[in-house]
């Protein structure tokens, strides 16, 4: 009884209803699969390209210092006698690409002289070491009569032994007084004055002394 009640309140659907929602249903599935394809093919198949830029190279300059090598003072075949100079020329090269300022430290070595083992005296004590600029604007030839008439570039008496010294500029960084300065490709020549002054006394005969120079250089630009 209650079952019949229950058809006549909510009866029962047909089975045309049914089958018309599965056939809804199975609608509904294909649209929304469907749907997922073209959003998947919308994600993952953009177009898309690019391009490589190779930039040129990046070089950097160079600080090339060269000299024309010994220090060979022309001193006479007998030796200095007090009152004598002897000079010698060198050149400085910049052979670097960038300009560069430069300066020169030096030290005396004692040494003995055949037959002694030591040497018997210091004669760098005795010394006087000059500096003058042979190129334009310094003296014409590196002489006594040039130098004579010129005002030195740097002058140093006694003369430094065991450690370098300054003598032209400093090799400090950074632009100091009497630092020399070299455009790439320029040379300049300096000329080497060494002095034995007249009131030197007899302990100095057959003496030596050796002198020894350091060029150091430093780039201008930036600095």
């Amino acid at each position: 009884m209650d079952e019949l009640l229950q058809e006549m309140i909510a009866p029962a659907p047909s089975r045309s209803d049914m089958a018309r929602r599965r056939r809804l249903v199975s609608t509904f599935v294909i649209v929304a699969l469907a749907v997922v394809g073209i959003t998947s093919l919308t994600t993952s198949a953009l177009f898309t390209d690019n391009e490589t830029i190779v930039g040129g190279a990046i070089t950097t300059g160079t600080v090339d210092l060269k000299t024309s090598g010994v220090l060979t003072f022309d001193v006479p075949a007998a030796g200095l006698a007090p009152g004598d100079a002897a000079f010698a020329a060198v050149n400085v090269t910049n052979s670097g690409s960038l300009a560069y300022r430069y300066a020169v430290q030096y030290k005396a070595t004692d040494v003995a002289v055949p037959p002694a083992t030591v040497p018997t005296a210091p004669l760098s004590s005795q010394l006087k070491l000059s500096s003058y600029v042979l190129d334009t604007g310094g003296v014409a030839s590196c002489d006594r009569v040039a130098t004579d008439a010129a005002t030195a570039l740097a002058t140093v008496t006694p003369l430094t032994t065991g450690s370098l010294a300054k003598f032209i500029g400093d090799a400090s960084q950074g632009a100091q007084a009497n630092d020399q300065t070299l455009a790439a490709g320029a040379v300049q020549t300096l000329c080497f004055r060494i002095d034995l002054p007249t009131a030197t006394t007899n302990d100095y005969q057959n003496t030596s002394t050796t002198i020894t120079l350091l060029f150091d250089a430093e780039q201008t630009v930036n600095n």
